[in-house]
């Protein structure tokens, strides 16, 4: 795990917290895509404008399936989890990328299998996953989406409407969740967020 220089925030609060910074491991991603043909890449939300207009400039096709939504509509009805992934019914290999942002921190462990078995089905080979986390001393106390900005600064935008559990896991425990993908890079954060960047084999 790697160390960035990205600057701390100035208030300690859910107004200024947590401090944009630019991102390593997207301008990684984005150059990986570019060696690829006919790219199709999948966003799991949250639904953000700049994100959408950002990839529709990198790829061929970005399709946008918000899970975070999903999973709180999922969570308030208490319906079962085979209704939650029902919306990720997208054909084999359809996928070069797929952005989970911290998705992962708002699912138990069982959740987070079923989801990687799916991202496994959907994703090409040597297609890849981009996750993003919280540290455990940096858990806001509600759901940020992660808004892209100038090619590789990531800035923040409160998701007041969402209310998730969060699950901190380890580096450790998250990589071993995520063992049928190969770790091609991580980095950690001045402000607490753990970037990391899996690979299908």
């Amino acid at each position: 795990m790697e160390n960035s220089s990205a600057p701390l925030p100035n208030t300690p609060n859910d107004l200024f917290y947590p401090a944009e910074y630019s991102s390593m491991m997207l301008q990684m991603y984005v150059e990986n895509l570019k060696q690829r043909r006919e790219i199709q890449v999948l966003d799991m939300g949250p639904v953000c404008e700049e994100n959408i207009m950002f990839f529709g400039q990198q790829v061929k096709r970005h399709y946008v399936c918000d899970m975070f939504i999903r999973l709180d509509r999922n969570r308030r009805k208490k319906l079962k989890l085979a209704n939650l992934w029902n919306h990720l019914d997208y054909p084999q290999q359809s996928f070069d990328g797929i952005h989970l942002w911290d998705l992962v921190d708002h699912l138990k462990d069982a959740e987070v299998t079923k989801l990687m078995e799916l991202c496994h089905f959907m994703l090409r080979p040597m297609g890849m996953i981009m996750a993003y986390t919280f540290d455990e001393h940096s858990i806001p106390s509600f759901i940020y989406s992660f808004v892209i900005r100038d090619n590789d600064r990531i800035t923040f935008r409160p998701q007041h409407h969402l209310d998730l559990p969060w699950y901190y896991r380890t580096n450790r425990e998250l990589t071993l969740l995520l063992a049928t993908f190969r770790l091609i890079k991580s980095f950690l954060y001045r402000n607490g967020i753990r970037e990391f960047l899996f690979q299908r084999v």
